[in-house]
């Protein structure tokens, strides 16, 4: 491939922290959706792990997030700011 496109939310990035338990077909925990970096920065170990696949294999990476009209925008910042850090 010349290129991978690696699309992440808020939400997947928040659930890989390991603070919350996330079950299908129940609703997010409420603590999910309020504004916390930390939590951001917890679970940013899942794609900054994609991100150094991706590139070790020589392919062009283009990231992109899913945003949800309940995203803050310093969370945005945070994974914005991980994933150019991690290549």
């Amino acid at each position: 491939p010349d290129a991978a496109v690696l699309v992440v939310t808020i939400r997947a990035i928040k659930s890989h922290s390991g603070r919350y338990k996330v079950v299908a077909g129940k609703p997010l925990p409420p603590a999910m959706l309020e504004k916390n970096i930390s939590d951001v920065e917890a679970g940013a170990a899942n794609l900054i792990k994609h991100i150094e696949n991706v590139v070790k294999h020589g392919v062009t990476l283009v990231g992109a997030i899913n945003r949800f009209e309940s995203d803050f925008p310093e969370e945005i910042e945070a994974i914005r700011e991980i994933a150019i850090a991690a290549g």
